[in-house]
């Protein structure tokens, strides 16, 4: 499975794995302040599943199917804490977020467009050394 692969499988594959650690992450955090969203971390898994299925099956776009469901996870993360940055920018606390830890959320962030950034390089990079 892993013999004669190039760079862009190991890319995606790592994208995959950073989109994992992401959900795990947003689960353990999201529960303890009470701020779940079922949306985003269902997104999550559903990237990594994309990323998952792409060591089976060689179809050359399937990375980006991972990239849409991790780019509807940010999107949806930032729409779920947009409150957050408001308080945050207008210096307005209290209005209705408890336990918004704004170093968490963009740490989220960053490893969700991280995992986008390397699976958006694993679709446009071939698979296999004997087809590159």
């Amino acid at each position: 499975m892993f013999k004669n692969k190039t760079i862009g499988f190991y890319v995606g594959l790592g994208g995959g794995a950073v989109g994992l650690i992401t959900a795990i992450i947003y689960l353990i955090y999201t529960l303890n302040v009470e701020l779940f969203a079922p949306e985003v971390f269902i997104f999550l898994l559903i990237g990594t599943a994309a990323c998952v299925l792409s060591l089976f099956f060689d179809w050359k776009f399937l990375p980006l199917v991972a990239v849409l469901f991790f780019s509807l996870a940010f999107g949806f993360h930032i729409l779920d804490r947009i409150t957050m940055f408001q308080e945050m920018i207008n210096k307005i606390y209290g209005m209705n977020e408890r336990g918004a830890i704004l170093e968490m959320v963009i740490l989220l962030l960053v490893l969700n467009v991280i995992s986008i950034a390397a699976n958006i390089f694993a679709s446009f990079c071939e698979r296999d050394k004997q087809a590159a």
